[in-house]
């Protein structure tokens, strides 16, 4: 494909870079350039997360931050499954500092 091809230009060849254009191309789209500055894909934030899976513990409950984080916590996890991928779970252990943080982890 030519420059001259491309119809949808994506920056960034990270996590989220790659996960968009992979729906793009599901959906039919099939002229798509991905534009990245490092020499590989995932070697800038996506390639130094801590990759741990968060579960939106530190939100407020039932906030949107909490239900999305959970959410794609547990999207992950059903697609590491589905695609063979190696995932740990390790689990975190998480302590009441007080008797008044005691409701939030129940």
């Amino acid at each position: 494909m030519k420059n001259s091809d491309i119809q949808i230009l994506i920056i960034g060849a990270g996590i989220v870079g790659l996960t968009i254009a992979r729906k793009l191309v599901e959906t039919g789209f099939d002229h798509i350039g991905i534009l990245e500055k490092e020499a590989g894909v995932g070697y800038h934030a996506s390639g130094r997360n801590s990759g741990v899976l968060h579960a939106g513990i530190y939100y407020a409950p039932d906030s949107f931050k909490a239900t999305s984080c959970l959410r794609g916590n547990l999207r992950m996890q059903a697609y590491c499954r589905e695609k063979g991928l190696p995932i740990e779970n390790t689990g975190k252990v998480i302590v009441a500092r007080n008797e008044s943080e005691l409701p939030v982890l129940h």
